[in-house]
Formats: structure tokens, sequence, C-alpha cells
């Protein structure tokens, strides 16, 4: 970030960035005479220099200095740091190797993605972009290439930034930019899940949303476990703000889901797996005996043939409860074994038919 802010001052004073150094974290009540004092004393090793300028940043509320060598200077011997009124000001510039690290980093990058420098010019092939066309030499144009590259691969080379939550409170009287609290819950976790960081950012991320009596539940979940991931937190939330009512309402629901006339047991079974899971989500079922509950309710509210009935019957009795997709599996079977029979069955007279003639 240091060597970027680098570039792009010596670009806006053209000058050379080869030819140049940046110090910062001076205080930002240091004068220029006290700063060049103390730069003539640290920076004998590079020889003559000239002071082009100076910047306040507010990031950190300090100021920056940039430098322009007269002379010409071995790089290696110049001191990264320097101490002096504040503690380190540190000593920014480019070594001559520095392309080549950059193209060194881009290609390990590239690689752990799964691409290539030539796989960037084939996402590009619409643009006009081509290795044969353009040159890949410049550590400049690689960055751009990558940027653009980004966009037009088939897959993203960079996982996706999220932007922040909308505010929730947990307050009685909620304000009109807050979520409620389902919607709020249904976005942290899916982004949650998805977003590749540690959990101490997703942890800090998520207590940017949050106000009042959430922000306070926040803080009592980490000061009585202060290893507790996001996902443990949310469960908190779930247990606290969550609707009482809603977890009834689904289970309920779910006991009372039958098949329909004309309803295959598999459809059945799939529209049941909707209401089980939603369940559990909102704690009404303890997902520990979601394959009990389900088996049960699959033979409590399907029209069963014997044989199917039995076989699940046989399951339960055994202890070997069958998770969602071992009792599809089961079901399918017979379904298709009954269709396989019924096919049977109504080609037989006719074939007994063409016999007799």
């Amino acid at each position: 970030m240091a060597v970027a802010l680098l570039e792009e001052w010596c670009k806006m004073v053209s000058v050379d960035d080869r030819k140049s150094l940046m110090v910062i974290g001076i205080p930002a009540d240091c004068g220029e005479p006290e700063i060049q004092a103390v730069l003539q004393e640290a920076l004998k090793c590079v020889g003559r220099y000239r002071l082009l300028g100076k910047i306040f940043q507010k990031q950190d509320t300090t100021s920056a200095v940039l430098l322009e060598l007269l002379e010409g200077t071995d790089m290696s011997v110049v001191p990264s740091e320097v101490r002096a009124k504040g503690g380190v000001w540190k000593v920014i510039f480019k070594t001559p190797n520095q392309d080549t690290e950059f193209l060194q980093r881009l290609n390990l990058f590239l690689e752990k993605e799964g691409q290539t420098v030539a796989g960037m010019f084939r996402a590009l092939k619409r643009e006009g972009v081509s290795p044969a066309a353009t040159p890949c030499t410049s550590p400049e144009l690689l960055a751009h290439l990558v940027g653009q590259a980004m966009v037009h691969a088939p897959r993203p080379l960079l996982p996706v930034r999220y932007s922040k939550l909308r505010v929730f409170s947990g307050s009685t009287a909620a304000t009109p930019d807050e979520e409620p609290f389902e919607v709020w819950l249904e976005q942290a976790t899916e982004i949650a899940k998805e977003w590749p960081i540690p959990e101490a950012e997703k942890k800090k991320w998520m207590m940017e949303s949050l106000r009042g009596p959430a922000l306070d539940l926040m803080h009592i979940v980490q000061a009585d476990n202060p290893s507790i991931s996001v996902e443990e937190c949310l469960e908190a939330f779930k247990q606290v703000f969550g609707s009482l009512e809603s977890r009834r309402t689904s289970q309920v629901r779910y006991l009372k889901t039958y098949q329909q006339e004309g309803e295959k047991i598999s459809a059945y079974v799939l529209r049941l797996e909707t209401l089980l899971r939603r369940a559990v989500d909102k704690r009404a079922i303890p997902q520990n005996i979601a394959d009990q509950v389900r088996l049960e309710q699959v033979m409590a509210g399907a029209n069963l043939t014997n044989v199917l009935w039995c076989r699940l019957r046989e399951l339960k009795d055994q202890g070997s409860l069958p998770t969602f997709l071992e009792l599809m599996k089961v079901i399918r079977e017979e379904e298709e074994e009954e269709a396989y029979f019924e096919h049977e069955s109504r080609e037989e007279p006719g074939e007994r038919q063409g016999y007799g003639r």
C-alpha cells in the first residue's frame, strides 16, 4: 500500500519512483526544519537529495514526505526506518528486484487459483487482447490485466467482498433503517458461511451492524467465551431474538403435513424435508433426532404399500435410521418396482388374448 502511494506521488510530481524515497509516520506537529535535520543525519548514505513535498495522512494522523535522490544510490544500504520524534519513521523505496518479486508473487497467486498468464489473455480474448498483440513484460500491465481477468474470467480469481449488513438492534421500537431479525439473520448466516476470512474478522464485521440490545448480547457472549465462533454467536441470537411463535408454527406445520391425493411418496418426502429443515433451523426440532422424526412422519403421513411399510418398520426397529438421501433411495426403489408390476399387469390381458388367437 505504501509503495503504491510512493508510485502515485512520484507520478503526480513527474519524478522517477526508482530514484525517490518516501518517509512516513512523521508526527503531524513536526516542522520541515526538524524533519530535514533528522533526515540529513539518518540518510547520509544516499548522498544529495531534495525534499519535494509533505502530505498529511488522515488514517493515522501523521505526515509523509517525498524525497528525490540527486545521486546514484545503492538502495540496499538505505535504512528501512528512522528512530526520531514520535517513535519510528518508516522509509519506503523500490528495490531493483521489486518487479521480479511482483512477477513471482503474481505467478504463485495465479497458480493457486488454477490460472495462468495465458489464461488471463484467453479470458480477455473478446476485448482484443492477446499474447501476440501485447507483450507481457510490464508489471503494471500485468496488474491491469489481473484486474480485467477478475471481471471476465469464467470464475472469480478472488473471494467476493460483501457489503455491510443492514443495522439490527433488537429494540422493541425499531428504526426505519433496521432489518427485521429473520431477514438480518438469513443474510448474516449466508455470508458467514461463504466468506473465507478468519473468525475474528467475521465477528468484527458482524458487530458493525449491531446496535442497542443486540450489540450488548454480542459483548456478553464474547465475554463468556472469547473464542466463540460466528456460527455460535448466531445461535445465541436465535435463542434471544428468534420468534418463539414461528418455532411452534414450523413444528406444527411439519407434523400436520400429509401425502396428498395423487402425490408420489418421493414427492411428499421431498416436500416434507423442506419443512423439516426449516423447523430444525428454528430449533423447533433438534438436529440430532431429525432422521428419527423424518422416518416417523413418513410412516404416519404417507399412504405406504405393505412392502414399503415393512421395510421402513424394519429400519426403525433395527435402529439404523436412514438419512434423507438413504430414505429417498429406499422409496424410489419401491416406486420403480411398483410401477414395473403395474406395467406388467396392464400388458398381461393383451398377451393372453394374442396367445388365444
